[in-house]
Parts: C-alpha cells; sequence; structure tokens
C-alpha cells in the first residue's frame, strides 16, 4: 500500500470535539499513519476572535494523547493568507512519495469553484468530503466532478484524482455554538476538549 498522508485544515475557532471525531475518522477510514491538523493563519473571509497563535496552542493542547494527529503550523507561522493549493504544493514537495488525502466540509466542498485553482486542486491528492448539510445540493460543475471521481471510502480506494465521502456520522457542535455559549457565560465541557481553558480565558466574552 502507498505511503498516505492525511490533510485538514480549518480555522479551529475554537477546536471542539467534533474537530477531533472528523480527524480520528479520516485516519481510521483510511489506514492513515499521520493526519496533519493544519489551522488557517489568517482567513481570507473572516477575521477569527482570538490571534493564530492562540489558536494554533489549543489545538495543540487538544491532540495530546491522540494518536497520530499532529498540529501543523505552517499557516500560523506565514502570517498571511495562505491557499489550500499553496499548502499542498508544498506539503508534496516535502514528501514526494506520499499521496495526500484532503479532507474538506461538504459545505466547502459545494463552493469549491471559488477556491483559487480548484479543478488543480482536485488532481493534487485523493479529496475526501464530510457529509455536512449543503452537500446534497452541489453546484453542476462540482456534482460532475463527484460523480466522475467517486469512489468509496477505504484504504484500498485511495488515488490522486478521486473523491471519498466520509462516512462518519458528524457530531451536531460547530465553532460558532462554541463561541456563542462562551459569551452567555455557559458550560462547553460537553463541546469541547479545552473546556477549561476556553471558559477561563474570556476570549470570546467580547461576542453578546
Amino acid at each position: 500500500m502507498q505511503q498516505a498522508l492525511g490533510i485538514y485544515g480549518g480555522t479551529f475557532n475554537p477546536v471542539h470535539f467534533g474537530h477531533l471525531a472528523l480527524a480520528r475518522a479520516l485516519r481510521d477510514t483510511f489506514a492513515l499513519s499521520e493526519v496533519r491538523l493544519i489551522p488557517t493563519g489568517v482567513p481570507p473571509h473572516r477575521t477569527p476572535d482570538v490571534s493564530a497563535t492562540q489558536r494554533l496552542e489549543w489545538l495543540k493542547l487538544s491532540l495530546i494523547g491522540e494518536k497520530n494527529l499532529i498540529a501543523d503550523e505552517r499557516e500560523v507561522k506565514k502570517g498571511k493568507v495562505s491557499f489550500t493549493f499553496d499548502t499542498l504544493t508544498e506539503l508534496q514537495q516535502e514528501q514526494p512519495h506520499s499521496l495526500l488525502v484532503w479532507l474538506i466540509g461538504g459545505d466547502s466542498f459545494a463552493h469549491l469553484p471559488s477556491w483559487y485553482r480548484w479543478q488543480e486542486l482536485l488532481e493534487m491528492g485523493h479529496l475526501v468530503v464530510a457529509n455536512r448539510p449543503g452537500f446534497d445540493k452541489l453546484p453542476a460543475d462540482i456534482a460532475g466532478e463527484f460523480a466522475k471521481r467517486y469512489v468509496e471510502a477505504s484504504p484500498q480506494a485511495l488515488a490522486r484524482g478521486k473523491i471519498s465521502v466520509l462516512p462518519t456520522p458528524l457530531m451536531p457542535v460547530s465553532s460558532t455554538t462554541v463561541r456563542e455559549k462562551l459569551a452567555r457565560g455557559e458550560d462547553v465541557s460537553n463541546l469541547s476538549p479545552i473546556a477549561a481553558i476556553l471558559q477561563q480565558s474570556s476570549l470570546y466574552s467580547k461576542n453578546t
């Protein structure tokens, strides 16, 4: 079996149990020896409530004890907008013999044609779609690509240019929910692995 590297990018603002569940599912479904979780340094469409450095630190804390799940600092260290195309290109150059297996939310997948060099992205590795709301309403251009490239989610099906759907049910939690609860002073211990730190920090208390 060929070498494969899992990639999961996001703002992680803040990290929650749903993020960890997806990362574990990606690792386990495709028998990956490593999954890199890559916090966005400067999101192109919105400004996070907390710094990239803080989000990265929280992610690192949440991954303590998690087998083969690693926080990757590259986009945070750049301190500017990082396109997925550039990050994947960099990772492929570092690991030329590994197949990149990168995870994207179903909502983001539906808007993939608006991404930088999106058609080339489809050829850069094996794309795995998390079945989030919006995935069932794909525009024609991306629906056509999905139909043409779809393969089952298994280690044996991994191949460059293919697309699979992550079969694991998603946890009903989002970073928005966590932030809103923190702003109201509510308990989030059932939503985030770093709940105590988040509640003590008061960094989201301004979102009232």
